[in-house]
């Protein structure tokens, strides 16, 4: 009878469970056991310009309290970029709260992904970084 109850009570829990689980950039994304934070833009948003990017990143991952941040198009085009800049004491290995502001233009709706990169000054290769797909919308004329 213990058997069957315990059993019961794991089928529960799985049934209970969220079956999806919203994108990784909107809940935040473990890298390396770090956890990266993409408040704003979502997932899939429909920016205008200029992009206010906003979130929580470990203080390791800036340099000079600054990381890039860059708009890329579907081809890999650079469009935009902007530092990701620390809004308080960024030496530390606590999350710290960052902003970013990228201007673009576009003359239709148009597919990219935002790329926020760990800032390494010694160049070496191993830079974590995280996606953010987004359409880019022209700017009302």
């Amino acid at each position: 009878m213990l058997r069957v109850s315990a059993l019961v009570a794991a089928f529960a829990l799985v049934a209970c469970s969220p079956s999806a689980e919203p994108p990784a950039a909107e809940l935040g994304e473990t890298l390396e056991g770090v956890t990266i934070v993409v408040e704003t833009p979502s997932v899939g948003a429909r920016v205008t310009s200029p992009l206010r990017v906003a979130g929580v990143a470990p203080g390791d991952w800036f340099f000079e309290a600054v990381f890039p941040a860059q708009l890329r198009t579907a081809d890999g085009e650079v469009i935009a970029e902007a530092p990701a800049e620390a809004q308080r004491n960024w030496m530390t290995e606590a999350p710290v709260p960052y902003v970013a502001e990228l201007e673009f233009e576009v003359e239709q709706e148009t597919p990219a992904t935002l790329i926020l990169t760990e800032d390494m000054p010694s160049g070496l290769p191993g830079q974590r970084e995280i996606s953010v797909p987004v359409v880019l919308v022209p700017a009302a004329e």
